[in-house]
C-alpha cells in the first residue's frame, strides 16, 4: 500500500482551506527557513499534505479502528501532534514520504479534509525496503510511540517486537529501541507468532500480553485455547484456574506418551485404557502358587500394559488369566476381567462414576496449585487482608487439629507440599535449613507484619490437609477457608464453589464444627481413584 486508506483519501480530495493558518504560522516559526520546512538535519519539521504520505508496510497496528470522533476532532482543532515520517521512493521512483508514527491520524486528517498536517521528518531513520536494521528501527519506533498510548493490542505489540527480532535485531536492541524489558520481550516473541486465527481470537477478547503469552503455549491444542480465552473473558481469576487445568493436563500426557514409547519400544503389547480395564491387573493374580510379578509374567502369551495419567502410569495386566492358567492372588471367587460380571448398564454407570472421580480428582489438584499461587501473593503484601487476625484466631479455637500438625515438627509429604508452594516454613521442624528468614521462622518479622505471620500459619495449616481429594469429602474448615479467600479477592474454581456448597447443604442449620467432620483422608488415598481414565484422556 502506498496512501492512507484509499477510500477515505477519495472521500477527502479537496482543497479546502481550513488549515491555511497552521500554513502561514510554520513558514515563519522559529524551526522554519520562511519556505514552510525546518533546518535540521536528522529532524526536519514539515507541513505535508496527509493524502500524499505512504502507509508503512509494518505498521504494527492491524486495525485503525473508528475514526470518527478524531476525524471531528481534527476538524474543530487541527492535527495537534505530529506525525512521524521518513523520506520514501517509491517503486516507480517516486519521492515522497513514509508514515512510521501517526497512522491513524493521517487517516483521520484525510477524513476530515485537511490540505496539510505537521510532520517530523526522521532522515536519521531513512531506509530502503532491503535494509533489514532500518526497517527494525521503523517498527521500533512504531512501538516505541503506542506502547505508551492505549489502543495496541497484545497481538499487535507482539507482532511488531517479532518483526524486529526477524529483522536480526537482538533482545538488547529491541529492549533499548522500544522501553520493554526482556521478559516481556521474551512473552511477545512468542505470540508474535500464533497462527491468524488464534492471533484473531486473541485479539477479540481482548487479552493482555501475559494471558496471550499463555494461551501461545497451547497453539497446538484448538480445545484448550479455545477454553483459555473463554476463561479470559470471565475474569482473570477464571483464566488462572484455566492455565493451571491446562498445564497439568499437558504434564500428565506428555508423560504418558513417553511411558507409552518406552514400553513399544521394548516390545511390549500396549492397550489403550479402556482395554486394560477389561484385562486383569497381575497384582491381582498368582500362578502355581506364586504372586505374578511385572518379571515373571513378561513369558506370558496374555502379558499387556497399558498407561495411565494417574500416579501409577504403567499398569500390568493379563489378558486372559483364565486361559493362561492363573489364579487369584487371594483365593476365593471366579476370576474375572476388568469390571467383573457387570450387565452393559453396570458398565456403562462405572464407567461414568470412574470418569466423574478422575476428573474432580484432576480440578481440585489444579485448584490447589493455583489457590496456593495465589495465597502466596497475598502473604507477601506488606499488610494483612481486611479480617485476618479474627478469622486466624477463630480457626485456631475452631479447627485446632490442622494447627497442631503444622506445629507439631513432624514434616509429612503433605506439609512440604504446602509449605513449597506456599513458600513459608512449618517452625520446629528438625531439618529446617538456616538461612534467609522466612514469613514463618519468627525471625524478623516486624510488628507490622505480624498479622501476616499468624495468617501464614493458619493457611499452612489448612493447605496441608487440602488435596486433590478434598472436594469428596470437603469439611467445614475447608469451606470457612475458601470463604475467606473470595472476601480477599481470590476466585474459585468450579471445584471449590463445590466444596462450599456440599459443607453449607450438610450444615444446613446445624453450627460449623471442623472437628466433627475433619477429614483425615490424604493425597496417596485420592490417587487410588485417579490412576485410570476410562475414556482414556
Amino acid at each position: 500500500m502506498t496512501a492512507v486508506l484509499p477510500e477515505q483519501i477519495a472521500e477527502g480530495a479537496g482543497t479546502e482551506q481550513q488549515q491555511t493558518q497552521h500554513e502561514a504560522t510554520s513558514a515563519n516559526s522559529p524551526e522554519s527557513d520562511g519556505t514552510g520546512e525546518g533546518t535540521g538535519s536528522a529532524h526536519e519539521l514539515k507541513w505535508l499534505d496527509p493524502a500524499t504520505l505512504r502507509v508503512h508496510p509494518r505498521n504494527v497496528r492491524d486495525d485503525l479502528g473508528d475514526l470518527t470522533g478524531l476525524a471531528a476532532s481534527i476538524t474543530a482543532q487541527g492535527v495537534l501532534e505530529a506525525l512521524t515520517v521518513v523520506p520514501h521512493t517509491d517503486a516507480d521512483g517516486v519521492p515522497g514520504y513514509q508514515l512510521v508514527a501517526g497512522h491513524r491520524r493521517a487517516a483521520a486528517a484525510v477524513m476530515a479534509r485537511a490540505v496539510a498536517v505537521a510532520c517530523i521528518v526522521r532522515h536519521d531513520l531513512a531506509a530502503t525496503e532491503e535494509d533489514r536494521a532500518g526497517q527494525a528501527a521503523h517498527v521500533g519506533a512504531m512501538l516505541a510511540e503506542n506502547l505508551h498510548r492505549a489502543g495496541l493490542s497484545a497481538v499487535e505489540e507482539a507482532r511488531g517486537v517479532q518483526a524486529m527480532l526477524d529483522l536480526g535485531e537482538s533482545v538488547t536492541k529491541v529492549a533499548k529501541g522500544t522501553g520493554l524489558g526482556r521478559k516481556r520481550i521474551a512473552k511477545a516473541a512468542g505470540v508474535g507468532r500464533l497462527d491468524t486465527a488464534t492471533a484473531a481470537a486473541v485479539t477479540a477478547a481482548d487479552l493482555t500480553l501475559d494471558q496471550a503469552a499463555a494461551v501461545a503455549v497451547y497453539a497446538d491444542d484448538e480445545a484448550t485455547v479455545g477454553t483459555l480465552i473463554e476463561a479470559a473473558e470471565k475474569g482473570p481469576g477464571h483464566f488462572a484456574h484455566a492455565v493451571t487445568r491446562a498445564k497439568q493436563s499437558r504434564e500428565a500426557a506428555e508423560k504418558a506418551a513417553a511411558l507409552t514409547a518406552e514400553l513399544i519400544a521394548a516390545g511390549r503389547k500396549v492397550l489403550t485404557p479402556a482395554e486394560g480395564q477389561e484385562a486383569t491387573r497381575i497384582n491381582q493374580l498368582s500362578h502355581e502358587g506364586e504372586p505374578l510379578t511385572a518379571e515373571n509374567h513378561t513369558a506370558c502369551p496374555g502379558s499387556a500394559a497399558y498407561v495411565t495419567q494417574g500416579w501409577q502410569g504403567v499398569v500390568e495386566v493379563c489378558t486372559d488369566p483364565a486361559k493362561y492358567g492363573h489364579a487369584s492372588r487371594y483365593g476365593g471367587g471366579q476370576l474375572t476381567a476388568g469390571t467383573g460380571e457387570l450387565s452393559e448398564a453396570e458398565k456403562a454407570a462405572a464407567t461414568e462414576a470412574r470418569r466423574a472421580t478422575i476428573a474432580g480428582n484432576r480440578n481440585m489438584a489444579a485448584a490447589n496449585e493455583t489457590r496456593r499461587e495465589w495465597v502466596r501473593t497475598m502473604l507477601g503484601r506488606r499488610t494483612a487482608p481486611k479480617g485476618a487476625l479474627r478469622f486466624a484466631v477463630e480457626t485456631m479455637t475452631s479447627d485446632p487439629r490442622s494447627l497442631s500438625r503444622w506445629l507439631s515438627g513432624q514434616s509429612n509429604t503433605a506439609q512440604d507440599g504446602a509449605s513449597a508452594d506456599l513458600g513459608i516454613e512449618a517452625p520446629g521442624l528438625f531439618q529446617t535449613v538456616k538461612g534467609k528468614p522466612t514469613l514463618t521462622s519468627g525471625e524478623q518479622v516486624p510488628d507490622a507484619r505480624l498479622v501476616v505471620q499468624l495468617l501464614a500459619h493458619v493457611a499452612g495449616g489448612i493447605e496441608s490437609g487440602m488435596h486433590k481429594g478434598t472436594w469428596r469429602n470437603p469439611t467445614a474448615a475447608d469451606a470457612r477457608w475458601l470463604r475467606f479467600l473470595t472476601g480477599c479477592g481470590y476466585t474459585l474454581a468450579e471445584v471449590e464453589e463445590g466444596i462450599i456448597a456440599a459443607v453449607e447443604a450438610r450444615t444446613s442449620g446445624q453450627a460449623e464444627d471442623a472437628d466433627t467432620d475433619a477429614d483425615t483422608s490424604t493425597d496417596e488415598d485420592a490417587d487410588e481413584d485417579d490412576d485410570e481414565d476410562p475414556a482414556g484422556a
